[in-house]
Formats: structure tokens, C-alpha cells, sequence
């Protein structure tokens, strides 16, 4: 048999890579536990390579637990893992950051909360640093940060320090920044946010751009969620970026979809080439079915496994 030669000449098709962001709006245990919650968080969730969650506030732990375990259930786009930062804000209003990712496509290599030492951040981002079976991105750096609308400016400001420390850290100059910025309508003026550091600095490119509508009501169009990208080669593997309109996927009334959040995730899309048999524990061999829609495959079968057998 030669088709374990040819598995290994077929792990580094290029393939989407997606990485997303969702603010869910008070996410709490009972929350989770509602079906008609739980079922559209999930396909939310299984449709990202890794999604940072933001506004998880059960103290519990048992949403976070019920939402993995409904996910590592629904398809076979998993495993999934999470990593979560320790609860942060100022008040009695606490917040978590909350990675949720494809444990087979990637691994976490470091994280850290950032030393706000300032106490410029209401919720000061938890980076996140992963390593990829890929040599086009052999890392990924995750800068989250959910603003608190009182301080959009100063936030989105002291962020560039927040890229600084970790590019120094970790020296790398491929850096995603994302997350709900509240950077629109009410909370930062147009003038206020071209003269914001992330859009004078060169090299940093707004992904979601300035027109597009992150909110699930129909009364608000307004681009509060954002995806920053920074370094040529984000530029390069970059192919499509978006807000994911759930309720029009999902066919869902907005006041279902207001019971999920009032925001819409937002995403980028990378073209990747990974090499899935190094990617660790939870690898899933490729099926039959999906090693045949490669046309390089269809080249190096041998005859008797050609699709004129």
C-alpha cells in the first residue's frame, strides 16, 4: 500500500485558517445552559480555528465547561482547549478573556496578563503566544482587549505599548490586536480615531474596517469590533475579513439572536499550509472522502485506488 506516502505528501495543502473574536455579552452559566443559547454559541465557536471570548463572567466555571463539552461534541472540527485569564476590572463587574481553540492545529506556547501598571485598562489584555504546525506562521501572537466605553481612546492608545511589550518579549513583529474596542459611533468620534497611535504607526492594518456593522440590532450600525493586524506577513496570508451575521446564518429574529449577544463575532481568514501530523495530541487522519478533493492526490494514487477503480 502507498497511501501513507501519499498522506504525508498531502498534510501541507494550504488550507483557511480562522481566527475570530466574540464579545457574548454576560456569558453565565445560566445563560450556557439555555438551548436555544448553547446551540448557536457552538456553531459560532466550531466555525473558528480559535476565537477569543470576551465578557465570560461565570465565576463558576461551569459555563466555560458546559460550552467545551457541547463543542468537542458537535462535529469533527475538534478537539477543542481553552485558556482563560484570571477575572479582571475594577468594580464588582468582573470579566474573564477566554482563548478557545483547535488543540490539533495548534499549541499554547506562553501567555501572560499584561502589567498595567498605570491602570490604564478597565480589563487589561491577557496575550496569548501559539505555536502552528505551518512554516508560513510558525506562531501566533493574540493581543485581546475589551475596552470600557468611558476610556475608548486612552484604551486603544495604551494598546500600542501592549504590542511593544509583547513584540520585545516574544520578537516578533506579527502581532493580531482584537477584541470588542467599542472604536465607533458614540464611543470614539471619526477625528478621535484617525489619530489614534494604531492608525498613525505604520504596518498596522485595520482588518475590520471603519463601514462595517458589528451589532446584532438593527437601530445601531456601528464597527465596535475589530481585528488589527500588524507585520507584512499577516498582510501576505491574509484572505478575507469579516463580522459573521449569525442571525441571518442561523435564521434567527433579532430578538433570538439578542438572547446570544449583541454583537456580531468578527474574523479574519488566513490561507495557512499545515502540516496537521505534527500538530500534537488529537490529530484526526484525513478521510478518504477529503483526500480526494486534492488534485495532487489524484496524481500520485496508483491505479488500483484511482477514482476509475
Amino acid at each position: 500500500m502507498r497511501c501513507p506516502a501519499v498522506l504525508l505528501l498531502l498534510v501541507g495543502v494550504a488550507q483557511a485558517f480562522r481566527i475570530c473574536a466574540f464579545n457574548a455579552q454576560r456569558l453565565t452559566l445560566s445563560k450556557v445552559a439555555r438551548e436555544d443559547v448553547l446551540d448557536p454559541l457552538v456553531r459560532i465557536l466550531a466555525r473558528c480555528d480559535i476565537t477569543v471570548l470576551q465578557e465570560l463572567v461565570d465565576s463558576s466555571g461551569s459555563a466555560l465547561y458546559l460550552l467545551l463539552r457541547e463543542l468537542n461534541r458537535f462535529d469533527d472540527s475538534g478537539p477543542y482547549s481553552s485558556l482563560s485569564s484570571p477575572f479582571l476590572g475594577r468594580s464588582t463587574y468582573m470579566e474573564k478573556y477566554v482563548y478557545i481553540y483547535r488543540s490539533h492545529k495548534m499549541e499554547v506556547q506562553d501567555s501572560y496578563l499584561y502589567n498595567d501598571k498605570d491602570d490604564l485598562f478597565a480589563r487589561e489584555p491577557f496575550v496569548a503566544k501559539f505555536t502552528l504546525p505551518s512554516k508560513d506562521l510558525p506562531s501566533l501572537v493574540l493581543v485581546p482587549l475589551h475596552t470600557t466605553p468611558k476610556a475608548v481612546e486612552q484604551e486603544l492608545n495604551a494598546l500600542y505599548d501592549v504590542f511593544l511589550d509583547a513584540s520585545r518579549r516574544w520578537k516578533s513583529e506579527d502581532i493580531i490586536l482584537l477584541g470588542d474596542f467599542n472604536a465607533d459611533c458614540n464611543s470614539l468620534a471619526k477625528k478621535r480615531l484617525e489619530e489614534l497611535i494604531l492608525r498613525t504607526q505604520a504596518d498596522f492594518y485595520w482588518a475590520i474596517a471603519d463601514g462595517e456593522d458589528t451589532t446584532v440590532r438593527a437601530s445601531t450600525n456601528c464597527a465596535y469590533d475589530r481585528i488589527v493586524v500588524h507585520g507584512k506577513r499577516f498582510r501576505r496570508l491574509l484572505h478575507t475579513a469579516a463580522a459573521f451575521n449569525f442571525p441571518r446564518s442561523f435564521r434567527l429574529t433579532e430578538e433570538e439572536a439578542l438572547n446570544i449577544s449583541d454583537h456580531y463575532p468578527v474574523e479574519v481568514e488566513l490561507s495557512l499550509s499545515l502540516s496537521l501530523s505534527r500538530a500534537g495530541h488529537g490529530t484526526r487522519p484525513l478521510s478518504l472522502a477529503t483526500l480526494l478533493l486534492s488534485p495532487l492526490l489524484l496524481l500520485l494514487l496508483p491505479p488500483q485506488l484511482g477514482l476509475g477503480a
